[in-house]
C-alpha cells in the first residue's frame, strides 16, 4: 500500500485507472529516462544497453529523450551509431517518431544529419570498399555487427532465398530484402510485403509490385549464383543507403542525403551485374535525383538524368512498373524545377501509363502529385483537378491528416488552386500544409520554409486588393530567416523566398507612398533583392528560362513604381519574349507580362493606343483560361475604360464600364454561392478509373487543339 500511495504522489492528477497498461508503460519510460541522466556507472551501463531493447520500446525511449536538453547529447552519440540507425529505420510504424526525434536535436544544432552521413561514406565510399576487399574487414569496424561468421552465413542465406521467392513467385517484396532484425527474428516474407512503400521518401530497399514473369528453375539458379558474389554485409550496406539516403531527404536534409546516394550510387557501379543490379541502380538515382532536383542542385541532378538515361535502354517489363513510374516521376519533377515544363508533362505522361492498379498508396500519390503539376503549368486545369483531388483524398485515406505524405499533397493542392485563381481557398490548404510540416518538423526545417513561402505568396495575392500584407510579411520572413540558416547565401531557394519579400515590399511601399510616406529605402531593398535573384537565376538557368523571364517582370513592375519608365518598359518586353517563345502567345504568364506592360503604357508613358492593344490581348488569354469571372480581368477592364475616356471614345468607355459592372456581379455570385470553375471532386476513383479519364480527356483536348489550329 505504502508504494501505490508513492506512485499516488508522484502523479497527483492521476485518473482512478492508474494501474492501466498505458499508465504503468509511461510510468516505467519515466523512471528509465530519469535513471539514465547522469554520469554515474549504472547511468552509463543503462545507456550503453538501450540497443538492445526492442525497437518498439527503443523508439519510444529515444522520443522521450529528444525531449530533455540534458540528455540529448547522450542520443544524439546513440542514433550516429549506423547499426543502431539502421533498426530504427526500418520500423515503419515509427516513422513519424523519428522523424520528430531527428528534428529536436537539429532544432538544437545537434548536427546528426552530418555525423550520420559521414558515418556511411566513411564507411561504405569507394575509397573503403576497396580496402575491405583487400584486407577482409569492415571499414569502421568498431561498428561491426555483432556476431560470428556463422551469424554472418546465416543472414547472407536468408537474403538469398528471399531473392529467389522475389523473382520466382512474384512475390511484392523489396529488393534486395532487408534482413530480420534481432527483435524479429520470425518476420515473413509476407509481413514485410504488406509495409507501405515509397521511393522517394520512404525507405523500402525497391519500390517494386513487380510484373516479371515467372522465372523458372534455371533462372533461380543464376540468380543464386549472382548473390554468392555479394556478402551479408554487402546488401545490409544496399539497404541502409537507400533507407539512409531517402530519411535524410524526407526528413528536411538534403545535402546529406544527397552524400549517402552518391556513395551507394558509386558502391553499385562496382558490384557484378547481378539480376538486380539494374533494379537497384535504377531505385538509388531516381531517390538521388529527387534530393539534388528538390535542393536545386541542377548540375548533380544532370549528371544523374544522364546516368539514368544510360540505363533506360536496359528498361523492359523484367524492370517493375512501379520503379519505371517512380523514376520517371523524379525526371518530371527535376524538368519542373529547372521550370522546362514541356519536357516535365511530357515525363509525367510516361509514368501515368506506367503506373499499375496494383501500385502502392505511396507511389501512386507521388506520380498523380507531380503530373497534376506538370498540367498545372501547362494550362490543363481539368485533367490537373482529377489527379490532385485524387491523390489528397489517397493521402487523407491511407496516412491521415498528420503524415508528411498528406502535408506534401495539400502543398501542390494549394498550388493548383492558386493558379485557377481559387485564392482564399488555397491560402486554407496551405495554411493546413504549413501546419502538417511544422507538426513533424518543428519550425528550423527546410521543408517548412517552403511552406511558409508558399503560404506567403497565397497571402500576397489573397490581400493585394487590401494592401494588408501582414500575413504575407509574417510567412515570408520566417522562410528568409529558415534558408539563411539551413542553405548557403546564393542558393536558389533562398532567392525565391527574397523574390517574394521584394515584392511584398514594393506593396507596402506603394502604399505608404499613396499615404504621403517617402519609402524610397524600401523600394530600394526590393530592387537589391530581385536584382539578386535575377542575377541567380541566369546563372543557373540562363536569359531563356521561364524562371528568369518572371524576375524581369518583377523588375519591370518595380522600375514603374520608382519612376524608371524606360528600364520598366525594356524589363516587361524582355519577359514578354521570352515567356511566348517558352510557352506559346495564350499561357497565363504571358497575359500577366502583357497587362503590366499595358498598365505601363496607359498610366505612365501615356501610349494609350499601345495600351488598348495589349489590355485586349490579356483580356482574351484571360477569358481563355479562366472564364468570365477571372479576378484578374478587373485590372484590364479598369485599365481600358482609361485608356477610352481619355482618348474620349465614350462608346467603348460605356462598353467596358458595362462589361465590368456584369463581371463585378459575376464574381459576387460566385463567391456568394461558392462556385469555382474547378470544384474539388469528391468521387474515388481506381487507378485505372483514373488513367482512362486522364487519358480520354488528354485525346480530346488534343484534337480540339488541332481543329482550332486548322
Amino acid at each position: 500500500m505504502a508504494n501505490n500511495n508513492q506512485v499516488m504522489n508522484l502523479i497527483p492528477s492521476a485518473p482512478a485507472n492508474y494501474t492501466s497498461p498505458k499508465l504503468l508503460y509511461n510510468l516505467a519510460l519515466d523512471a528509465s529516462i530519469c535513471s539514465l541522466d547522469g554520469n554515474t556507472v549504472p547511468a552509463l551501463d543503462r545507456i550503453s544497453r538501450l540497443a538492445e531493447l526492442p525497437r518498439n520500446l527503443l523508439i519510444d525511449v529515444y522520443e522521450m529523450m529528444s525531449q530533455q536538453e540534458s540528455l540529448q547529447d547522450t542520443l544524439l552519440e546513440e542514433l550516429s551509431r549506423l547499426e543502431v540507425f539502421a533498426r530504427l529505420v526500418r520500423h515503419l510504424p515509427a516513422r513519424g517518431q523519428l522523424l520528430s526525434i531527428v528534428a529536436a536535436l537539429m532544432a538544437n544544432r545537434k548536427m546528426l544529419s552530418s555525423r550520420l552521413s559521414e558515418a556511411y561514406v566513411g564507411r561504405y565510399s569507394t575509397q573503403n570498399a576497396r580496402a575491405e576487399d583487400a584486407d577482409g574487414e569492415e571499414a569502421g569496424g568498431q561498428e561491426r555487427v555483432e556476431g560470428g561468421a556463422e551469424e554472418l552465413q546465416l543472414e547472407q542465406d536468408k537474403a538469398k532465398q528471399l531473392l529467389q521467392q522475389e523473382y520466382s513467385c512474384q512475390l511484392p517484396l523489396p529488393l534486395p530484402l532487408p534482413l530480420p532484425d534481432e527483435d524479429s527474428p520470425s518476420a515473413s516474407a509476407s509481413a514485410r510485403s504488406s509495409q507501405p512503400i515509397c521511393p522517394n521518401h520512404e525507405l523500402e530497399l525497391s519500390v517494386i509490385t513487380t510484373d516479371m514473369d515467372q522465372l523458372g528453375a534455371a533462372a533461380a539458379a543464376a540468380i543464386d549464383d549472382d548473390l554468392e558474389e555479394l556478402s551479408g554485409e554487402e546488401l545490409q550496406g544496399i539497404d541502409l543507403g537507400l533507407r539512409l539516403g531517402s530519411f535524410l531527404s524526407e526528413a528536411g536534409w538534403m545535402q546529406e542525403s544527397i552524400s549517402v546516394l552518391v556513395c551507394l550510387n558509386e558502391r553499385l557501379k562496382r558490384l557484378p551485374r547481378h539480376k538486380y543490379w539494374l533494379v537497384l541502380r535504377l531505385d538509388c538515382l531516381q531517390r538521388l535525383l529527387y534530393a539534388e532536383s528538390a535542393h536545386c542542385n541542377f548540375n548533380l541532378a544532370q549528371r544523374t538524368y544522364n546516368e539514368l538515361m544510360e540505363l533506360k535502354c536496359s528498361v523492359s517489363d523484367r524492370v517493375p512498373s512501379d520503379l519505371v513510374a517512380m523514376t520517371y516521376t523524379q525526371i518530371s519533377a527535376m524538368f519542373f524545377a529547372r521550370n522546362e515544363y514541356n519536357n516535365s508533362h511530357m515525363w509525367s505522361l510516361h509514368a501515368m501509363r506506367r503506373l499499375k492498379h496494383s501500385a502502392k498508396p505511396r507511389i501512386a500519390i507521388d506520380v498523380l502529385r507531380q503530373a497534376a503539376k506538370a498540367c498545372v503549368v501547362k494550362r490543363d486545369f481539368a485533367r490537373a483537378n482529377l489527379l490532385i483531388c485524387q491523390a489528397v483524398r489517397r493521402a487523407r485515406e491511407h496516412f491521415g491528416r498528420n503524415h508528411q505524405k498528406y502535408g506534401d499533397t495539400l502543398l501542390d493542392y494549394g498550388f493548383f488552386l492558386l493558379n485557377v485563381d481559387s485564392v482564399f481557398q488555397s491560402v486554407n490548404v496551405y495554411k493546413e500544409a504549413l501546419g502538417v510540416r511544422r507538426g513533424i518538423f518543428g519550425n528550423m526545417n527546410f521543408h517548412v520554409a517552403i511552406a511558409h513561402e508558399d503560404l506567403s505568396y497565397a497571402y500576397y495575392v489573397h490581400e493585394y486588393s487590401t494592401g494588408d500584407f501582414k500575413c504575407a510579411q509574417d510567412h515570408v520572413d520566417k522562410a528568409v530567416g529558415i534558408m539563411k540558416k539551413l542553405v548557403p547565401s546564393n542558393h536558389l531557394m533562398l532567392a525565391s523566398a527574397k523574390r517574394v519579400k521584394a515584392l511584398l515590399l514594393e506593396e507596402i511601399a506603394l502604399d505608404k507612398i499613396a499615404d504621403g510616406i517617402d519609402e524610397e529605402d524600401l523600394l530600394l531593398q526590393s530592387e537589391e533583392l530581385h536584382n539578386f535573384a535575377l542575377l541567380l537565376s541566369l546563372q543557373v538557368f540562363g536569359e531563356v528560362n521561364v524562371q528568369t523571364a518572371k524576375h524581369y517582370g518583377n523588375l519591370g513592375r518595380l522600375y514603374q513604381t520608382m519612376n524608371r519608365f524606360e528600364e520598366a518598359e525594356r524589363m516587361h518586353q524582355k519577359a514578354i519574349k521570352i515567356k511566348t517563345d517558352l510557352l506559346g502567345p495564350f499561357d497565363y504568364e504571358v497575359g500577366l507580362s502583357i497587362g503590366h506592360l499595358a498598365s505601363l503604357y496607359n498610366y505612365q508613358m501615356k501610349k494609350y493606343r499601345e495600351a488598348e492593344k495589349l489590355y485586349l490581348r490579356s483580356i482574351d488569354i484571360s477569358l481563355r483560361l479562366f472564364g468570365l469571372s477571372y479576378s484578374g480581368l478587373e485590372y484590364d477592364y479598369l485599365g481600358l475604360c482609361h485608356v477610352y475616356e481619355t482618348l474620349h471614345d465614350f462608346e467603348k468607355y460605356l462598353q467596358y464600364a458595362h462589361t465590368l459592372e456584369n463581371w463585378q456581379m459575376l464574381r459576387g455570385q460566385n463567391i456568394t454561392q461558392n462556385k469555382f470553375s474547378y470544384p474539388a471532386i469528391e468521387l474515388d476513383y481506381s487507378i485505372d478509373e483514373v488513367k482512362n479519364k486522364f487519358f480520354d480527356t488528354c485525346e480530346s483536348s488534343t484534337s480540339a487543339q488541332a481543329t482550332e489550329a486548322n
